[in-house]
């Protein structure tokens, strides 16, 4: 073994207790708290994020396909869903509002299943009944509305309105019944204000024969880029191809930053003991200086004498992070495990527990980190204790 770590080890292991080795101490808890912290709070994020994505990819389309000018679209002959949207002003008995509306196909398998999981209460049947369509209302529209199952609508489209004001008649309107209510907690902007109804409906309020836009759902929701891009190439120019994940750029902006901006919060935990252990390091410079001397006079150089305190920096480091990272590891597989932490989903709770998902990288990144912000601070006790062998030979 090295004789500078040897003698880091030594220093390492005092033999009686002082105030500079409790600063050590403190530091070394400072770390191992930080670490923990960031392993827990990082897997939590990858938790809810695990989330959001089942939920944003278990409603709506994966892919969606507009026509940025007045050429049609082939999308029956790839499956797609057409979808023909327009806003609608909705007349309820107990109000009225201004909704998103979406026409469908009654044969339109992926858009139903889609309806289905998200169903809240009622059922998914666009049919007609007795001559009048049904319609599927989010649950936002629902609560505005007061409306209940089987409750009549009539729906208006703005051309209705503006001709009604010029003719200054009151719009009629087509009759709707709501046959299910829906909320898919996957973005408040279709829960607020969107209703589906058929495309038949629909068709003659949007003044459009073909669909204002096209659905597609993919096994396999991460792939969607990809197959956006395959999309693109060979529609060629004039339409506008979105992921799910650029429809919701907002939500990801936002939990990007929210980990981002608690990763450096956290890692200040890990800078500020690293400011202790570079005081520790330093006071025990100047508490040692004599056998830093008498080390020099015995052979070692400058740089086995620096070597000696980057090694106590690397060792507390090393320790710190080790027993931080343990700790959380330990603590996000008892929440995966056992469920300390838990929900009761009949009061509204969209998961059961807390969701924690463990990421090798994130792991990795965080003890490298932490060992290199411990390291780092013994750097300049270092140079100060391989500095005072020339001060103590200037001074005999």
């Amino acid at each position: 073994m090295n004789i500078d770590l040897t003698i880091a080890l030594r220093y390492l292991r005092p033999r009686r207790f002082s105030f500079i080795g409790l600063i050590g101490i403190l530091s070394g808890i400072g770390i191992v708290l930080g670490t923990a912290a960031l392993i827990i709070v990082m897997s939590l994020f990858n938790g809810f994020r695990d989330v959001a994505h089942e939920l944003m990819t278990s409603f709506g389309p994966h892919i969606r396909v507009t026509s940025t000018t007045s050429a049609p679209i082939d999308g029956a002959s790839r499956g797609w869903s057409p979808i023909w949207r327009t806003s609608l002003v909705v007349q309820a008995p107990q109000g009225t509002s201004v909704v998103q509306g979406l026409g469908i196909s009654a044969d339109d398998e992926p858009t139903l299943r889609s309806l289905t999981k998200a169903l809240v209460g009622g059922r998914v049947s666009p049919a007609y009944r007795d001559g009048v369509a049904g319609a599927i209302v989010s649950s936002g529209v629902a609560q505005s509305l007061n409306l209940y199952l089987g409750d009549t609508l009539r729906i208006v489209s703005p051309r209705q309105v503006e001709s009604a004001l010029t003719m200054m008649t009151l719009p009629l309107g087509t009759p709707i019944i709501v046959t299910g209510v829906f909320q898919s907690n996957a973005s408040r902007e279709v829960d607020a204000a969107t209703i589906y109804v058929l495309s038949d409906v629909i068709k003659p309020l949007t003044g459009r024969v073909e669909p204002t836009e096209w659905h597609v759902r993919i096994p396999q929701p991460e792939s969607a880029e990809g197959m956006a891009s395959q999309i693109a190439a060979s529609l060629g120019s004039g339409v506008r191809v979105e992921t799910w994940q650029q429809m919701n750029r907002g939500v990801y902006d936002t939990m990007r930053l929210e980990r981002l901006g608690s990763f450096i919060v956290l890692m200040l935990i890990i800078i500020v003991a690293a400011f202790s252990i570079l005081v520790s390091l330093t006071m025990g410079v100047v508490e040692k200086r004599h056998d830093i001397a008498m080390l020099k006079t015995m052979g070692l150089t400058n740089a086995m004498v620096a070597r000696v305190y980057v090694w106590q920096g690397l060792f507390i480091g090393l320790v710190s992070v080790g027993l931080g990272t343990a700790i959380g590891l330990a603590a996000c597989y008892g929440q995966q495990t056992f469920q300390w932490i838990s929900f009761d989903m009949s009061q509204g709770y969209l998961i059961p527990a807390l969701p924690l998902r463990v990421l090798t990288s994130d792991v990795l990144a965080i003890a490298v980190s932490a060992i290199v912000v411990a390291s780092c601070a013994a750097i300049y006790p270092a140079r100060r204790a391989a500095a005072l062998e020339l001060i103590s030979s200037h001074t005999r």
